[in-house]
């Protein structure tokens, strides 16, 4: 009894790791496809992408702000420098 309880919890863990896996999947999917979109709309007008990447990103930054608050804006930001290897 106490085994088959163990593996249910295994297989309950896995589970969840392979739905964590799969959100990811999706989030990259979305986050591609967006990346797609802004290129091409600022290649139709004759925009440079990284002045609309900065903007979008500006942009994400205080939506997050006026939802979430300012440290979570911070907290974001922290994390793309992060991610670029900026130190602030």
């Amino acid at each position: 009894m106490g085994t088959a309880s163990n593996v249910t919890h295994i297989d309950e863990y896995r589970r969840r790791d392979s739905e964590a896996v799969i959100l990811q999947d999706l989030v990259d999917d979305i986050s591609a496809r967006t990346f797609l979109f802004l290129r091409d709309e600022a290649a139709a007008a004759g925009v440079p992408i990284p002045s609309v990447i900065a903007e979008h990103l500006l942009g994400i930054a205080l939506v997050v702000e006026s939802v979430e608050g300012t440290e979570s804006a911070k907290a974001l930001l922290a994390a793309v420098n992060e991610r670029l290897g900026i130190e602030v």
